[in-house]
């Protein structure tokens, strides 16, 4: 009988140092036929929409032999008569015919994984999903599948109920220790898109750092390559309402939600993710008041502020430069995250290589927001959002 086993999908713990877009983390299980699988070699991973599974532990579960060549790399998968060989190295894989065809390959503590999807249609294996759990499941029709998925799924509704609070609890302590690392600064730009934002993307490119865009409905349709553009360079986007307007945004806790989730479902038409995160327009004090909060809340939305003002809306370029190092420092002391407000403005543009080159001789990391890693940085100190 197969054990259970967590398919967690780590694509930035694991692979990428940004989690972001494609890569939401999630706990997904995975059966062969009517019994749950456990992988010990090396835990599956999803890295930009892409489930990569060990390929040892699956081959085991499906009745195949895996051999390794330590000469070239390369590993030889072979069930029912049929065989590939992996050319770790190269990202090849060679056929029966001896062609060469490419293919993703992963190492994780010295294992080799491959596209699950991959390995099940090389070798006629069904592949079916089933959001309760969610389980994903290989049908071998060498042997008989007896259960439905949902009686799969009831079967193991209590070990997977299990498994997931654990997985709850280690996402929380990796996240305790994400927050406590005061090496990671956060760039975050609002108000934008606008004219001046292809250039900050060039510049983050050119330092290979990441960010944080904070957007306005109407202005995302109009820069609509700009934001395509964040998410294919793996920044964070996320909403800064439509209006902008106080007296509109803040008319009632439900004009506030409904101008974050019209820029959230643009952004979702645009570019396919479903961003949760929100900055409400000049912070959340004093405006975000307990019943807004609530809403927000029970809405699911998660708000951040920002601990380092650049006010680059009014200051010099200069100015800016000087404003962002000081306060950097004050968080330092304080062993926070500096979480940096920008906007989309030339002085932004002029300042930025400097302040970026600042950060890292300070050896800090910059990294976008990860929805995958949440922490608490609005000014009220609600925890819920």
């Amino acid at each position: 009988m197969y054990k259970i086993m967590i398919l967690l999908l780590l694509s930035f713990l694991l692979v990428s140092t940004n989690t972001r877009a494609a890569t939401t983390q999630s706990l997904i299980f995975v059966a062969v036929n009517d019994e749950l699988v456990e992988f010990s070699d090396a835990k599956p991973f999803n890295f930009e929409g892409v489930t990569y599974v060990p390929v040892r532990s699956l081959a085991t579960t499906v009745n195949a032999e895996v051999l390794y060549d330590p000469t070239e790399n390369s590993v030889i998968v072979t069930k029912d008569n049929q065989s590939m060989k992996i050319l770790i190295n190269d990202n090849m894989y060679v056929t029966e015919s001896f062609e060469k065809l490419p293919i993703t390959v992963k190492t994780v503590n010295d294992r080799t994984l491959l596209p699950l999807r991959f390995i099940a249609e090389y070798f006629q294996l069904e592949v079916t999903f089933h959001a309760e759990g969610p389980i994903a499941r290989l049908l071998d029709h060498n042997e008989v599948a007896q259960l439905t998925n949902e009686q799969l799924y009831l079967n193991n509704k209590e070990k997977i109920k299990a498994e997931k609070e654990k997985w709850k609890a280690a996402i929380e302590e990796e996240q305790m220790k994400e927050v406590d690392n005061s090496k990671i600064a956060y760039l975050t730009f609002d108000d934008g898109p606008n004219v001046n934002t292809a250039q900050i993307l060039d510049i983050l490119q050119k330092y290979e750092v990441k960010a944080t865009f904070f957007m306005i409905e109407p202005k995302v349709w109009k820069f609509e390559e700009e934001v395509q553009r964040m998410v294919t360079e793996n920044h964070t986007i996320a909403s800064h309402s439509v209006t902008h307007d106080k007296n509109k945004v803040y008319h009632s806790p439900e004009s506030l939600l409904n101008e974050m989730n019209t820029t959230r479902a643009t952004l979702l038409g645009i570019t396919g993710i479903d961003s949760r995160l929100i900055r409400v327009p000049y912070g959340s004090k004093p405006y975000l008041t307990k019943d807004y909060r609530d809403l927000l809340a029970s809405s699911n939305l998660q708000v951040w502020d920002w601990n380092v003002d650049s006010k680059d809306w009014k200051n010099t370029t200069k100015e800016i430069i000087s404003t962002v190092e000081t306060q950097v420092a004050s968080q330092k002391k304080k062993n926070n995250a500096p979480i940096i407000l920008f906007h989309n403005s030339p002085n932004t543009v002029e300042a930025l290589p400097e302040i970026i080159e600042f950060l890292q001789n300070e050896g800090y990391v910059m990294k976008a927001y990860d929805p995958d890693h949440h922490f608490m940085a609005n000014f009220w100190n609600d925890n819920r959002i």
